[in-house]
């Protein structure tokens, strides 16, 4: 088990360094050394003259201490630049961003305030929607399976968190914000710390949400800090000892408390791709042409029976399935070409705009349980799509994921030339960072000569004929494909790693496809029904 990391936390200081550090130093002595102290708030105030004492050196702070915002523009010119420090081992970390600690903890933080809901720009004070996407993609960045962060850190608290059955936060309506509660529902913190203008409140943990009703969050903590050293003794300082999320073990993130309670924040904003646009989803929250499927989202939830995903399955309707083609449910604007047995479409998220799936028109899981004559078209796309790619001078990746997928899916990346022989190697670095046994097959080796019908596997083909290929494990990076080939050596786009954070709308999506289906005219050899099923 890691060790734990020892934190403080607290609200606005307002100039009173003295009262804070000394009563940091008092925690220290009684209860041992802690990694961090977190000012959440305000840090400067109308009178900055103690923080002379320990510029020169005849005060010491006890803690490495972070520091965010500004919130007030008038403290504006007391800040440095981000990274800097104000005085010795005091650190100004700026608006927004998000670190991880020696411990392996994970802090985000959006401070400020929010020029949209505040109707006005403060210069250096405030931040933008975009801002907030941003967090959340760093966020998403930071781990490889997505399960949340140790901390967020806001000025602002999020709209919603004030109701509750039985505690009722006294909060200014300015202090509220929709984007906030966007950020919170969308990166999971397991402690959102926030500063209070006067009173202390700490909210019943309450249960993040899912787009799958079958799967299980993490809990989070919101908790507001008072002024430091406020004369009503409200609590302004919090200590905690958290195991980074990162290697805590499921059973542990996933346990309730008896004091638990629903997500209080507005459901709709899970289905907000960026704050304020809705991505449309279908009834049970997934996306159509998730390449990761329905049991994808980094593989931190659980599900209903047991945490093995081979187990056996209920009896599978069709007619739920977003990839079968004669799904009511299908979103047929995606879709490029129909032959016989298979199709091509555009998936959600592409790494380009010449990224393709090849799917099978029925539900077959994987290919080395489809049928020969779905096998033999999908080997026909394959070869088409080399010629097609050749001609625009580009290469083509092949790979397949049976493992958390429910629908067959190849996907077909084309890739520059000059990066052909590298291919194989930033694969196996890849496998190597996961400690995943990553095999090259012999030339012309089916995957189903290797991988019995049902059992999970990672397949790809390589432009080299390289075939490569994983008896996936639990805990197997979902992302694995999409990490190689997003990587800077191959197509450099490390923020589409994740399809989720690349999303389209619905006009540049229709657009990549009309493209795409006249590019690939000369080489389609299906007959022309395409058009008439994508309206």
């Amino acid at each position: 088990m890691s060790e734990k990391q020892k934190t403080l936390v607290c609200g606005d200081v307002n100039g009173n360094f003295n009262i804070l550090f000394s009563r940091v130093d008092s925690i220290v002595k009684k209860s041992g050394s802690f990694e961090l102290l977190l000012c959440v708030g305000n840090f400067f105030g109308s009178d900055n003259s103690q923080l002379d004492a320990y510029r020169m050196g005849t005060r010491k702070v006890p803690v490495t201490t972070y520091v965010f915002g500004p919130s007030n523009s008038e403290h504006v010119p007391y800040y440095c630049d981000e990274g800097s420090e104000i005085v010795p081992n005091v650190i100004y970390m700026g608006i927004r961003g998000i670190f991880t600690t020696s411990s392996d903890v994970k802090i985000a933080y959006l401070t400020g305030l929010s020029r949209r809901e505040l109707g006005k720009d403060i210069q250096n004070c405030t931040f933008e929607p975009s801002d907030c996407s941003a967090v959340r993609d760093a966020c998403f960045r930071a781990q490889s399976e997505y399960r949340g962060v140790d901390m967020l850190i806001t000025t602002l608290w999020p709209a919603g968190i004030q109701e509750d059955d039985c505690q009722k936060a006294e909060v200014e309506p300015e202090r509220l914000s929709d984007l906030i509660s966007w950020l919170s529902i969308h990166v999971k913190p397991r402690y959102h710390f926030a500063p209070s203008s006067e009173k202390y409140f700490e909210r019943q943990p309450y249960r993040n949400q899912s787009v799958h009703q079958d799967y299980k969050e993490c809990a989070t903590r919101f908790i507001a800090l008072a002024p430091v050293g406020n004369k009503t003794k409200e609590k302004w300082i919090y200590a905690c000892s958290l195991q980074p999320i990162t290697k805590m073990r499921m059973t542990d993130l996933l346990q309730s408390t008896t004091d638990e309670t629903a997500c209080p924040y507005n459901p709709d904003l899970l289905n907000q791709h960026q704050p304020g646009k809705v991505v449309r989803v279908s009834g049970n929250g997934q996306f159509f042409f998730n390449m990761d499927a329905a049991d994808d989202d980094h593989g931190k939830r659980k599900r209903k029976g047991g945490d093995n995903p081979e187990r056996k399955r209920k009896e599978f309707d069709p007619d739920t399935c977003w990839f079968c083609l004669s799904s009511p449910t299908v979103e047929k604007h995606l879709v490029i070409s129909v032959g016989s047995h298979c199709y091509l479409a555009l998936p959600k998220g592409p790494l380009t705009p010449l990224h393709v799936l090849i799917l099978p028109i029925a539900h077959h899981q994987s290919v080395t349980k489809a049928p020969d004559e779905v096998v033999d078209e999908i080997d026909k796309f394959k070869e088409t799509l080399k010629k097609f790619y050749a001609s625009m001078d580009k290469l083509v990746v092949f790979f397949e994921r049976n493992y958390r997928t429910s629908h067959m899916q190849i996907q077909c990346v084309p890739v520059p030339p000059a990066c052909s022989d590298q291919l194989l190697e930033v694969f196996q670095d890849e496998a190597g960072l996961h400690s995943v046994s990553l095999e090259v097959l012999p030339p012309y080796t089916r995957v189903s000569q290797v991988a019995l019908a049902g059992a999970p596997y990672f397949h790809a083909e390589l432009p080299t004929a390289d075939q490569l290929y994983v008896r996936t494990r639990q805990h197997f990076p979902l992302q694995f494909g999409r990490d190689v080939l997003s990587s800077p050596p191959i197509l450099n786009c490390e923020d589409k790693a994740d399809w989720r954070q690349c999303l389209l709308s619905r006009e540049e999506e229709d657009s990549l496809v009309a493209v795409f289906r006249e590019k690939f005219k000369p080489f389609d050899f299906t007959a022309d029904t395409s058009d008439s099923d994508s309206d």
